[in-house]
């Protein structure tokens, strides 16, 4: 697994490649954690094994196989799954695909739960999924029309609305989201404080408190912690770095909270882990903001897909 915990624990604003077709890609996933990152694309997916929980604006919404989530344009997001297995085909998909023939449209409704009379969205994801995985000619086209009747079906099951001016929010929410996460993560060792923040995107105290609380699902303090933690635990694992130089390093001020909070995620003392390092094995944390996810290759999309049809859809 991918488990790098420099580069990964910053919210993301996350730019998509769309490699096989200019509008639409496939990606089939298990996520142990996934910060809270957003996008400008439309994102649905559903999984194929396991269960995992998809938190948006705090509600926390728990996936068990073959339910279906839908994610907005630039809506904030974050996975977890408690370490419990899972394999999720996901399809991002950019406006580009259907702003011609389709309003910007917005579900409320974020997770369907798997009911048996929803099976021609079933497979039509799973049609969808396998006309991408497909090294046939024209795949992208036949790919990109079935990616238009799931939308078309969507609407059917997931309370859509149109409102250009919900879209045009969400966007600069997302551009503040990204602002605020970007400036904590690289100033994390230092003194910062919310009034930083708050000057640092123009608005109020009051505003940007409340706006990291519902974005990140954290306080401002909570959230800052977290980053220092996660930059403090790989000194910790990596180096020899003495702790109290780690605390410089990281921005914890008292070397007793460090100890205090890596008990409290980790479960064993700090002193006592770096003694005994290659013999404790250390719960894996259920916090959103780290990113722990393994890709299967695309070479390997077919087979998983035809594995799944013959285990669920195969009549």
């Amino acid at each position: 697994m991918d488990f790098d915990f420099n580069k990964s624990i910053k919210t993301e604003y996350e730019i998509i490649r769309h490699t096989k077709t200019n509008s639409l890609a496939m990606l089939m996933i298990e996520i142990l954690s996934r910060c809270v990152h957003c996008h400008s694309d439309l994102e649905i997916g559903m999984l194929l094994d396991g269960s995992i929980d998809l938190v948006i604006d705090n509600e926390v919404f728990s996936l068990k196989k073959n339910d279906i989530y839908i994610v907005n344009r630039y809506q904030p997001h974050s996975f977890y799954s408690h370490k419990n297995h899972n394999k999720i085909v996901i399809f991002l998909i950019n406006h580009a695909l259907y702003k011609n023939i389709a309003p910007d449209i917005i579900y409320k409704t974020n997770h369907i739960k798997y009911d048996e009379k929803y099976n021609s969205l079933y497979k039509t994801v799973f049609e969808c999924a396998m006309c991408y995985a497909s090294d046939t000619n024209f795949t992208e086209i036949g790919a990109s029309a079935k990616v238009l009747d799931l939308i078309y079906q969507l609407t059917k099951v997931a309370n859509p609305f149109i409102d250009e001016q919900s879209t045009k929010q969400s966007k600069s929410k997302a551009k503040h989201l990204q602002k605020i996460t970007d400036f904590i993560f690289e100033h994390h060792a230092e003194n910062i404080s919310l009034t930083d923040i708050a000057d640092l995107v123009s608005l109020s105290t009051y505003y940007v408190s409340h706006f990291i609380k519902k974005m990140t699902g954290m306080t401002f303090t909570a959230y800052l912690n977290s980053i220092r933690f996660d930059h403090a635990f790989s000194l910790i694992t990596k180096t020899n770095l003495r702790i109290n130089d780690i605390c410089c390093e990281t921005g914890f001020s008292d070397s007793r909270y460090l100890n205090r909070m890596f008990k409290e995620k980790m479960g064993v003392d700090l002193q006592e882990y770096r003694k005994n390092m290659d013999r404790i094995e250390l719960p894996l944390t259920d916090q959103p903001y780290m990113t722990v996810q393994t890709h299967v290759p695309q070479s390997k999309f077919m087979s998983e897909l035809e594995k799944y049809y013959e285990e669920n859809l195969k009549e």
